[in-house]
């Protein structure tokens, strides 16, 4: 009677030797694990930036952005613990990004007040030549609770790589050389006013462009304007002119 191996097929011989099954590297299921969680957290990010694109922050909430991933929310929360906010604050740091990168190509100058003029002038060309990453950029920011902002005393979150901490150390070195008048307390209302204030800029731009009209030199004037506004004692004028 012929024997069967374990080959399947009739014979006499012996089996041939098995292979021990191969042991995987430790911590590579791990690895793998982190990578699949990275690569969700990106497709979650991914659909997050397109609602703002498409309908505005009023619309990002973690039942829609779990509907167009095809998630419960409370799987979400498995990725982005802090839900909506967290998903922002990384959108923003994202945006962030690209700013640093545009921004790194800037010559430097000597002048404080120069070099900020020129940092205002390169946001409006970032907003040019990235309107949807500059929209997510205010947007996101814009649409963040107050809470949030406060559990960041040093609004660290929003220069990631340097971005506002750029224009802080052309502002610190102003205030030591007289060329600003800005009270310690006062340095992170002047830095975020001054972002808002070339953003608006960046808007009224794209209204001029929406009607055929070019805005020229006029914005990068503006903020040559501002600048030298930072120089004067704004505070004091603000303080005396009764406003509260």
């Amino acid at each position: 009677m012929a024997l069967t191996t374990h080959s399947g097929k009739a014979g006499g011989s012996a089996a041939p030797a098995q292979r021990a099954p191969a042991v995987a590297p430790a911590g590579t299921g791990a690895r793998r694990r982190e990578r699949r969680r990275q690569e969700t957290r990106a497709e979650i990010l991914s659909t997050a930036r397109q609602i703002l694109i498409e309908q505005g922050a009023d619309h990002l909430t973690v039942r829609e952005i779990a509907r167009r991933t095809e998630f419960t929310p409370s799987a979400l929360y498995r990725y982005f613990e802090g839900g909506r906010q967290e998903i922002l604050l990384d959108i923003t740091r994202g945006s962030l990004e690209v700013l640093d990168a545009h921004l790194a190509r800037l010559r430097t100058s000597p002048s404080p007040a120069e070099r900020i003029v020129a940092m205002g002038a390169a946001y409006l060309r970032f907003a040019r030549t990235h309107p949807q990453e500059e929209k997510l950029l205010f947007d996101s920011v814009t649409a963040m609770q107050p809470l949030d902002l406060l559990q960041q005393p040093d609004e660290s979150f929003l220069a990631p790589t340097g971005v506002l901490h750029l224009l802080e150390s052309a502002l610190r070195e102003g205030i030591a050389d007289g060329t600003f008048r800005i009270a310690e307390k006062d340095l992170m209302f002047v830095i975020l006013g001054t972002w808002v204030f070339v953003h608006g800029l960046a808007v009224v731009e794209r209204l001029h462009e929406q009607r055929g009209r070019a805005s020229g030199d006029r914005a990068r004037g503006l903020i040559r304007a501002y600048v030298n506004g930072l120089g004067t004692d704004w505070a004091i004028a603000q303080r005396s002119g009764g406003t509260a």
